[in-house]
């Protein structure tokens, strides 16, 4: 998984973000890794360490909202094999493969300004 902190570094924004808008980015992360299926209890936990100890809390209970979206938009799936794994659904590839390319071209955006 990739970190969450490396597209919102800032953890304040995490926290006041909606859940359909750290949804995406969430997406991107999972989107990342290499596991055709993902442990559903670990995501969160896993996805807020990388901020300072006393928000991990408040931060893995936002990226768990943001998880229930993702499934009420079928973006994520529970495996038919195993209901403690997610993996993400043909329609979250897509998403997150043109999140990516956001992500991307804004990045190659703020680097040819300066």
């Amino acid at each position: 998984m990739k970190p969450l902190k490396d597209v919102r570094p800032d953890p304040q924004e995490v926290l006041d973000l909606e859940p359909e808008q750290l949804a995406p980015d969430v997406l991107h992360c999972l989107s990342g890794t290499t596991e055709p299926n993902i442990k559903r209890a670990i995501i969160a936990k896993h996805l807020a360490s990388d901020y300072h100890e006393s928000l991990q809390h408040e931060i893995a209970h936002a990226i768990q909202e943001a998880l229930g979206w993702l499934f009420a938009q079928c973006l994520l799936g529970a495996s038919p094999y195993d209901q403690d794994l997610i993996f993400l659904t043909r329609r979250g590839k897509k998403v997150a493969a043109d999140y990516k390319a956001e992500l991307e071209q804004e990045k190659e955006e703020s680097e040819s300004k300066k």
